[in-house]
């Protein structure tokens, strides 16, 4: 796999010139305030910020990233990416926005300005005015980007038809300023994978040869060896039209079409088994996205968009959910909150239901947030306090939720069409104990 790491900067659009220059203002003012902040730094021991944080919002149609204050609700900067983002998720501590161009093979980062740092027996938390990092990572087509606590693992799908295979960079908050990869593995063959990062292994797809498709039929573990990793072992339990993955505090689960298949770590040891589906699955029906939470042993697996399940790795079973009131609805967009553990879903009647990791995945809260919902939404949650944020795209908006009072307001209108939106800032040291559903 060739990384190249790359600054580059592209042409800022004429309608947003006006915006910009009053912004410029406020970020020089920033700026000011963080030279007398440093300043103030070496005779103070700690200082310990209360931002609400900021989002990361990718333009549909352009190559934009957008970056907002959530306690002034307004611009701080745009920036030009090199292509149109098509995926768009914060780092594993929040500070970098990872803007994945993946029809353009290449991956950038943007320095949202807030971040702690460990100073002696404290951390120490900056605010900083957002920048556009000079590291940037090419391979074939980038997708998922999953996080397990300090790591996150970028997997590159590679491309059947040109026989570039499938690989995986493991990230992390420091790698990335640093502007390098902390490991990365290369395979045999292109598949749309995923890999889950658990200590000095990865959990990760592998494609037999003479499959069709793209998607893996097993899983492997990988062990780290310096800056790259080595096969430990290749589960013998398969997992046909492997797509969606997740991990919990022993359990890491991928949905299969005949099922889910759990890897079960103990110690330092790894072992598999499959959880099959019902027998009221449809014929081609599968678990094709999985949720998981250290909240919960129970992972929560969706099949065709609205039907739910528990899978309980330790009782080999799988439970349908009865979460939705209506039926007819359909979904709209939806996120999982990694620090409190909840699942937010949007539907097609603008009712926000609230899924509690820790009380099984079942429904908690549900309420309105749009009174007539459009067709198009993305939805990020804060890690640092009780606020879901949602863009509605058609509207070109932005909708501020207060998850523990129920209450929802527009705080922000946008002079462009959004398209994906990412919560940015310093996680809350308390991990949501606040929460009240």
């Amino acid at each position: 796999m060739t990384l190249n790491f790359q600054h580059l900067k592209m042409t800022l659009l004429a309608s947003s010139i006006a915006l910009l220059c009053a912004c410029n203002s406020e970020i020089d003012d920033l700026a000011a305030q963080n030279n007398q902040q440093s300043s103030e730094d070496t005779e103070h021991d700690h200082v310990e910020l209360t931002s609400k944080g900021r989002l990361a919002i990718s333009h549909t149609d352009t190559a934009n990233v957008s970056i907002y204050d959530t306690e002034e609700n307004q611009l701080l900067e745009m920036f030009n990416t090199v292509n149109t983002v098509s995926g768009l998720f914060a780092s594993p501590g929040y500070r970098y926005a990872v803007a994945i161009q993946r029809d353009d093979n290449y991956v950038e980062f943007i320095d949202g300005g807030l971040f702690s740092e460990e100073h002696d027996d404290h951390l120490h938390d900056y605010q900083q005015a957002p920048t556009l990092s000079g590291f940037a990572l090419t391979d074939e087509k980038p997708t998922h980007f999953d996080v397990s606590e300090e790591q996150a693992a970028l997997f590159f799908d590679g491309n059947i038809d040109s026989g570039i295979p499938a690989s995986f960079a493991i990230l992390t908050d420091e790698s990335i300023e640093e502007g390098q990869v902390l490991a990365r593995h290369t395979f045999d063959n292109a598949m749309h994978g995923t890999a889950q990062v658990r200590g000095d292994s990865v959990i990760t797809t592998f494609r037999s040869d003479n499959t069709v498709s793209v998607l893996p039929n097993y899983v492997e573990q990988l062990h780290v060896h310096g800056d790259h990793y080595h096969q430990e072992q290749r589960f013998e339990v398969d997992c046909p039209s492997l797509h969606g993955s997740a991990q919990n505090h022993e359990h890491i689960a991928f949905g299969c079409d005949d099922g889910v298949l759990v890897v079960t770590q103990v110690d330092e040891s790894f072992s598999a088994l499959k959880v099959a589906n019902l027998d009221s699955f449809a014929e081609g029906a599968q678990i094709a996205s999985i949720q998981g939470s250290e909240h919960s042993e129970l992972f929560l697996g969706i099949a065709q968009s609205t039907l739910f399940y528990t899978i309980d790795a330790e009782n080999n079973l799988m439970s349908q959910l009865d979460w939705q009131q209506d039926t007819n609805n359909t979904i709209l967009t939806s996120t999982l909150d990694a620090v409190s553990g909840e699942f937010y879903v949007l539907e097609s009647d603008g009712m926000l239901s609230v899924l509690s990791a820790e009380d099984g995945w079942q429904v908690s809260a549900r309420f309105q947030v749009a009174e007539q919902p459009s067709a198009s939404y993305s939805m990020t949650a804060s890690a640092a306090d009780d606020t879901l944020y949602i863009s509605d795209n058609s509207n070109q908006s932005v909708i501020s939720v207060d998850t523990h009072e129920q209450t929802s307001e527009t705080i922000l209108t946008l002079d462009f069409v959004p398209n994906q939106i990412t919560w940015l800032g310093i996680a809350s040291d308390s991990e949501h104990e606040d929460h009240d559903h």
